[in-house]
């Protein structure tokens, strides 16, 4: 006697497991949603069913758990996995405020991720994320969360419940998320009443998935920037193809787009690179020039399109394929572990000046590893060279000068230290902002209250009359900048500045040791 908590697999009686048709061929009474008990009511006619519709979960687990008190053989069944958003965990939250709750057995049944997967072919081979976009339970912002989180970690991931009549627009919000971390052309794939009649599957794009239409009875597949197609099927390889027995990229499939092996099995990798930056773009051509296999570490997918998107780096990448570039920020432990998997013999620093954190975490595992760092120092303008600017150490201090100041603000510092300037008490009037076109930080700024005319959203830098033509259109009096140098594109700003009647506000970078860039490339060229 007792509750047994039951898998029901997919839908169809085949994706059942044997120990689940046992435990409901021999109880007295089973309990579940309307949809799954119709479904059971076919095979086992002669049981006593209890129903409830949605959102009544607790209401059928308490009454599941009386019927099985009672002495009676009792099943509470749910569709696929009984612990995989399943009514497992509430029935053991509800047991516990019983006296004495009844013997719980929990029966394991297929869930909807590997369901779908063997429907769209083996796109969850590897490391993967399931995350459910239904609210009801979890807020959205801790959806959010998650969902950057698995996409800044490339893993597969796999989504429950994307839409609904009430959240028609949750899915393009979690690809817009996602698109922030991966190309819009990563291979996708959804199932649609899995085990059930009218039974759908289709393997699609990333861009192409934002505009599909979906709802509660849909399991959708987003692959990592390793997955592809292969014959008609989604995968995401494990890593097999690095050993020298492992399979090979066909022609046909570097013709379609997909990307090579990070390095062809056997290749060792000479080089880290750490970048984002044009130094790490030009780092990144210049092992291209030299055919030094390197790896190279990106923290958004802006910046890995900007390190392969044109046509040289691509033909380069499929002729010798011997470069892995990774998206996603990394932690001190796992930079460290990117570093040892690599076993280069160097690792260079080329991430943005204002990037402390980064550098100093891309030491730390250098320094644990025992492995040389060296840090692409950036020229920058001295402050003797600006005598018109005004220079801060923060942009918490150029935001307290300015709140006692008249005129309209822009804000050329990037998009991770907006909500300082939200400090100031009408900067939904007076500031201006320009940032990267990335999904994420446009969603960011909205949240902010920056969004219509106040917001610019494209990739700098700006040559001098750009920058003019801005200044001048929304009558900038205060132009703040990073002290980011002849690269960031700072004297053109300070030009235009000048030449609109701006005031320049410079945020100083710290002082920074390192070697020049012609430094680094001299160092590339001694490992040919």
């Amino acid at each position: 006697m007792g509750l047994y908590i039951v898998g029901m697999g997919p839908g169809k009686p085949e994706g059942m497991t044997a120990e689940a048709q046992t435990v409901l061929t021999d109880c007295e009474v089973i309990a579940g949603y309307t949809v799954y008990t119709q479904l059971l009511k076919e095979r086992f006619p002669e049981k006593e069913y209890i129903s409830t519709p949605m959102r009544q979960e607790i209401i059928r687990c308490r009454r599941a758990l009386e019927e099985a008190a009672r002495g009676r053989k009792t099943a509470l069944v749910c569709s696929g996995d009984a612990g995989i958003y399943g009514m497992a965990g509430l029935v053991l939250e509800l047991a516990e405020e019983m006296e004495q709750a009844p013997d719980i057995r929990i029966i394991p049944g297929v869930t909807a991720a590997s369901s779908a997967a063997a429907l769209l072919g083996a796109p969850l081979g590897h490391d993967f994320a399931v995350i459910s976009l239904s609210d009801l339970l979890t807020d959205q912002e801790t959806i959010k969360n998650r969902l950057r989180a698995a996409a800044m970690a490339d893993m597969a991931v796999c989504l429950y419940n994307p839409s609904s009549k009430k959240r028609a627009d949750y899915l393009r919000m979690a690809c817009d998320i996602i698109l922030t971390y991966r190309s819009p052309q990563t291979v996708c794939g959804y199932a649609r009443n899995i085990g059930r009649d009218g039974e759908e599957t289709k393997i699609l794009t990333l861009e192409e998935l934002r505009r599909a239409q979906t709802d509660m009875f849909t399991t959708v597949c987003i692959g990592s920037s390793r997955t592809r197609v292969i014959g008609g099927r989604m995968v995401t390889p494990r890593g097999y193809e690095r050993r020298p027995d492992g399979p090979r990229m066909r022609e046909t499939d570097r013709e379609a787009g997909k990307e090579p092996p990070a390095c062809l099995p056997g290749t060792v990798v000479r080089a880290v690179i750490f970048g984002g930056t044009t130094e790490g773009r030009l780092l990144y051509e210049r092992c291209h020039e030299l055919g030094i296999p390197v790896s190279v570490h990106v923290a958004t997918q802006y910046g890995r399109q900007a390190l392969s998107g044109d046509e040289e780096s691509l033909k380069w990448q499929e002729e010798k394929p011997c470069s892995a570039i990774h998206t996603g920020r990394l932690t001190a432990p796992e930079m460290e572990e990117a570093i040892k998997s690599a076993g280069a013999e160097l690792v260079f620093d080329a991430t943005h000046p204002f990037a402390r954190e980064a550098t100093a975490n891309i030491r730390s595992a250098c320094r644990a590893l025992g492995i040389p760092c060296y840090r692409i120092s950036r020229r920058t303008a001295p402050k003797e060279d600006v005598p018109e600017a005004l220079y801060f150490d923060s942009i918490r201090e150029a935001v307290s000068f300015l709140a006692d100041r008249e005129g309209n603000i822009l804000a050329a510092t990037g998009s991770r230290d907006l909500k300082e300037y939200t400090a100031l008490e009408d900067f939904r009037r007076r500031l201006y902002v320009r940032v990267l076109p990335l999904p994420g930080t446009l969603e960011d700024c909205i949240g902010l209250g920056i969004c219509g005319r106040h917001l610019t959203a494209m990739q700098g830098p700006f040559s001098e009359e750009m920058n003019y033509g801005f200044l001048k259109e929304f009558e900038i009096r205060w132009l703040v900048t990073k002290q980011s140098g002849s690269v960031g594109g700072f004297e053109e700003k300070r030009g235009a500045a000048r030449r609109a009647g701006t005031h320049l506000l410079v945020i100083r970078k710290e002082e920074e040791t390192g070697i020049s860039l012609k430094e680094a490339m001299e160092m590339l060229e001694e490992l040919t």
